[in-house]
């Protein structure tokens, strides 16, 4: 049967690269559901590659923020095929609109202020849920398990590490990525010191002597980032002239084969925990301007998180702006390289 024929889902997130990946239990779902039908991601520009070689997706159409044409050719390439659902996991007006130029018997999309003009179906935003449990919910209205699993009790706890050892609560089997495994040692770590949001960032100086530690402990420690993250990367390996500095260097379906090879990684804030996770890869993460109850914890037990709590300017965005409001960056400067090396302990 000819894909134009095939019946298809969409399934619409173009956010982040971190949100995307909180989006698999999603995806999996999808795929359990529905497995004859051809499933398409619709998504930011360079991040569909890694998703449909793994065949978490069948294809992709990848759009850009502020290019409307970008969007109108999404649009026309998948009217021409037999949509049965469209499911929109991104909230912003754009996505909404998008939707609602699309030929489907369904359209699906978190249930807000006129929500009627572009969605068939609504489902409930749980604000205080994890992301992956949001997300999920969005196939509440064609899923009885998910309506059923995500309403049979409150898992807004899943958001707080435990007070006993700093590690996560477990997470359900239904709500997870996947069958779980525990990572043999090699003795080799990954360093994430970048992200898109500048006060999500923790200090180059506590990267650098959190690496100095783990190199005097036997780790081959790599350095790992977007080509716009090789600068910071290159003041460790300053510092560090034994750590191995990869930043800029590999694609994104790479970097994830690498995170493979990698005992834990530590990281701020920002999509290497979300991908690190979906290989059931441990992270320590270090929060600063964003807090555990917006719902963005790496989704794995057997994560860490380091963070300053005792701020009450936290959070002061649901992503972090550009600069500290306050104009101080407390969140991430007062967090020193001693608490995260002392956290690391549950590592190493």
């Amino acid at each position: 049967m000819e894909i134009k024929q095939k019946p298809t889902i969409v399934f619409v997130q173009t956010a982040f690269i971190g949100d995307l990946f909180l989006s698999l239990p999603t995806i999996n779902r999808l795929r359990q559901l529905y497995p004859d039908f051809h499933l398409m991601l619709v998504c930011k520009k360079g991040l569909s590659e890694y998703f449909v070689q793994k065949g978490f997706v069948d294809h992709a159409i990848e759009v850009e923020k502020g290019d409307g044409s970008s969007y109108q050719n999404a649009t026309k390439i998948l009217n021409t095929m037999n949509i049965h659902f469209v499911f929109c996991v991104h909230k912003s007006l754009r996505s909404a609109l998008f939707v609602r130029s699309l030929k489907a018997h369904k359209k699906i999309g978190f249930k807000r202020f006129l929500s009627f003009l572009f969605f068939t179906h609504t489902a409930s935003y749980l604000k205080k849920y994890p992301d992956v449990i949001r997300q999920l919910n969005i196939l509440s209205p064609v899923d009885a398990d998910v309506a059923r699993d995500v309403q049979l009790k409150d898992w807004s706890y899943l958001n707080f590490k435990q007070e006993s050892n700093g590690l996560f609560p477990s997470i359900p089997d239904f709500f997870s990525f996947g069958k779980k495994s525990q990572p043999s040692r090699k003795m080799k770590v990954g360093i994430f010191p970048g992200s898109v949001w500048a006060t999500k960032k923790w200090t180059v100086e506590g990267f650098s002597k959190v690496t100095e530690h783990l190199i005097s402990k036997g780790y081959q420690v790599f350095l790992m980032g977007a080509p716009a993250e090789k600068d910071v990367c290159q003041q460790i390996h300053q510092a560090n002239p034994q750590a191995v500095d990869l930043s800029g260097q590999l694609k994104l379906a790479d970097s994830i084969e690498q995170i493979q090879n990698f005992d834990f990684i530590v990281c701020n804030d920002s999509a290497p925990a979300h991908m690190a996770a979906s290989q059931q890869i441990p992270s320590l993460v270090i929060f600063g301007p964003t807090t555990l109850n917006l719902g963005f914890r790496p989704w794995l037990d057997q994560s860490i998180v380091v963070e300053n709590e005792n701020l009450n300017c936290r959070p002061c965005g649901a992503h972090g702006p550009k600069v500290c409001p306050l104009g101080h960056h407390n969140c991430m400067k007062t967090v020193t390289a001693d608490q995260v090396i002392q956290k690391l302990g549950l590592f190493t």
